[in-house]
């Protein structure tokens, strides 16, 4: 599996009945940006996730800091294509990449040091 970094809208619900009547209205809009503002409303309205005030928005998923069937569905969904239901533990999820954020090495680990020897060693 790739290891993406996603930006992740998501709706949790308590049944799956309800998951795919949302899922295909959401489904019919025909506008992208419309289908945002859409979601992010439904997700104020029905979602049982405290993200529901932000629209649904998780932010940009980070290695085990969400429920792992939506994080695997997550990195194999494309951009602005509305997906699910995924079930957890949790409930029933329906979810959208809203942006993908481009990887990039920041030197946390100590990649961005010159090669070679360096200052103390033999």
């Amino acid at each position: 599996m790739t290891i993406r970094s996603v930006r992740v809208s998501h709706i949790v619900l308590t049944t799956k009945d309800i998951a795919e009547l949302l899922l295909e209205n959401l489904r019919s809009c025909e506008d992208q940006n419309l289908m945002f503002k859409m979601f992010a409303r439904l997700a104020k309205k029905y979602s049982a996730c405290g993200t529901r005030k932000k629209g649904g928005d998780l932010g940009f998923l980070e290695f085990n800091t969400t429920a792992p069937e939506l994080e695997k569905a997550a990195q194999e969904a494309p951009v602005g294509e509305v997906r699910g239901p995924v079930y957890s533990r949790y409930g029933y999820h329906i979810f959208v990449i809203t942006e993908e954020g481009k990887m990039v090495d920041t030197g946390a680990d100590g990649t961005d040091l010159p090669m070679g020897a360096g200052e103390g060693t033999l």
